[in-house]
């Protein structure tokens, strides 16, 4: 979001929202700070509409209803963030055409391929499609600057606004596919990766599989300690398990208090065994609160393992991880269950 508010006026919106924040016992952090930032503002009409129902309605204004209402209001739109782009690059693509044309016939194949671009520019692209067309654009720019050094100078600016382009791209990827919690991988994220995983092992008669790791008795940290500590517990349990896996495999929070890893070129006891490892490292750590006055119980993890089938969706891998996950609590939690268990039973 952009803002223009003066110093006293941010100063009383701060006020303001730190006020409803407590009111609401909502943790500060900086998404709930911003929706509550937006509410007092009065600048994002939608996200006051809906905080105000929630509260008409009595709704307990939770840090999860902050997170969903921060992603649809304060999170910037990719359609309008990729619609802002292909303005831009139509603008840059005007301009190179310009120069080309000016400098003569030698750079005719140099404006065919922008005409090529230009048409491409009108059709309805996704953000990859655009960041693919960027680095296309920039590739074709620094070609033309080499090609003549009578262009070289004027080319350098329509260069430098597209590589500016495309580290901005790279951002609201590297955003829309990010836990904004964890830090680790999002749902989005699992989706693409699943299914290029799965490609390789296709293609390779290799291994692939997946476990769903969910956090023991969640609920009952969020009770008893408040959100902030629960929040406190994702964020660590995301980075011991990042900092425990091995390079390849892929971290993502699946929703709540559930993680999802994929194991590239693994196989089913090999995923078993290493789930089981995680399992006791958790077992065996030690939890402490910032706050010395409070003193948490260990975080135990239930697992459940499944293995892919060549031309499996990712839904369908995901539910028997999940029926072997959820028979890891009927057991007693904090142990590990695969889909072979699920077979004998």
């Amino acid at each position: 979001m952009h803002y223009e508010d003066s110093i006293e006026q941010s100063k009383e919106y701060l006020r303001l929202a730190i006020s409803h924040m407590s009111r609401f016992k909502v943790p500060f952090d900086p998404v709930n700070y911003s929706v509550w930032y937006e509410y007092v503002s009065g600048n994002n009409k939608e996200l006051r509409i809906d905080l105000d129902n929630a509260m008409t309605k009595s709704q307990s204004i939770t840090p999860e209803l902050n997170k969903n209402l921060f992603e649809k209001y304060v999170v910037p739109d990719q359609k309008q963030i990729i619609e802002k782009v292909r303005e831009e690059l139509r603008k840059i693509l005007e301009n190179i055409l310009k120069h080309v044309t000016d400098a003569g016939g030698q750079f005719n194949n140099f404006g065919v391929v922008v005409k090529k671009f230009s048409k491409e520019l009108k059709q309805d692209l996704d953000i990859e499609a655009v960041s693919k067309m960027v680095e296309g654009i920039l590739n074709e720019t620094k070609e033309i600057m080499q090609s003549g050094e009578n262009l070289r100078e004027r080319m350098q600016e329509s260069a430098d606004k597209v590589e500016k382009l495309s580290k901005n791209l790279e951002q609201v990827q590297e955003q829309a596919t990010t836990d904004l919690l964890t830090g680790t991988k999002n749902r989005r994220y699992l989706t693409t990766a699943f299914y290029d995983e799965a490609h390789q092992a296709d293609a390779a008669g290799s291994d692939l599989c997946l476990i769903i790791v969910d956090i023991d008795h969640f609920k009952k940290i969020n009770d008893t300690h408040g959100h902030l500590v629960g929040d406190n517990v994702l964020k660590r349990t995301a980075n011991l398990i990042i900092n425990y896996v091995k390079v390849r495999d892929i971290v993502t929070r699946y929703g709540g208090d559930e993680f999802v890893i994929l194991l590239p070129s693994t196989p089913l006891k090999g995923a078993v065994s290493f789930a089981e490892k995680l399992c006791t490292y958790f077992k065996n750590l030690n939890w402490k609160s910032k706050d010395k006055s409070q003193s948490i119980e260990p975080i135990h993890l239930s697992i459940g393992v499944a293995q892919y089938r060549k031309g499996e969706s990712l839904e369908t891998v995901i539910q028997r991880a999940d029926k072997a996950l959820y028979k890891s609590k009927q057991d007693g939690r904090c142990r590990v269950t695969s889909e072979t268990d699920l077979e004998s039973t």
